[in-house]
């Protein structure tokens, strides 16, 4: 916790102390994601799957993409998570050869049970903050993860430039 003790903390140790906190906040995070996992017997690409289908239905390519799967595998992974009601699978109405996966019954369920606590802690968190300080939080999300997302293109364009 940043603690100023009534001093006046130097900007470079403030960046340094938030950086460990968000760090310390993705181990929380990935660590209740995977306690999910278990609770529900889902892998970390089922959790990817079931995470991006939040978004709205999507194709199978769609699906590949998110996940970073190839096509087979997408189908396998499509077909355990409809297996056991996780998704359901719906033909497009214009277009037959089209296939659609939408989030089903048992994902509702994992959602009501593992999600909206931890929603609900959050609204507390974020409660008792005013408008332009949830605004200052808002932005700086969206910044480190624009950033987030660009680091992880680069380190893994570099890695495959290396490998070739």
């Amino acid at each position: 916790m940043i603690e100023t003790n009534g001093s006046r903390l130097e900007k470079p140790a403030l960046i340094a102390e938030i950086g460990g906190l968000i760090a310390a906040w993705q181990d929380a995070t990935q660590l209740y994601d995977e306690a999910v996992g278990e609770v529900f017997q889902l892998g970390p690409k089922e959790r990817l799957c079931l995470s991006f289908l939040r978004e709205g239905p999507q194709t199978a390519s769609a699906i590949a993409k998110a996940t970073r799967l190839t096509p087979a595998a997408v189908t396998s992974l499509v077909d355990r998570l409809e297996a056991r009601n996780f998704v359901i699978r719906r033909a497009d109405p214009s277009d037959r050869r089209k296939v659609w996966v939408e989030i089903g019954p048992a994902t509702y369920e994992l959602i009501q049970q593992a999600y909206l606590p931890l929603a609900a802690a959050g609204e507390r968190v974020f409660g008792k903050r005013n408008a332009a300080e949830l605004l200052l939080v808002a932005a700086v999300i969206e910044e480190a993860m624009a950033v987030q997302r660009e680091m992880t293109e680069q380190l893994r364009t570099r890695m495959a430039s290396e490998k070739a």
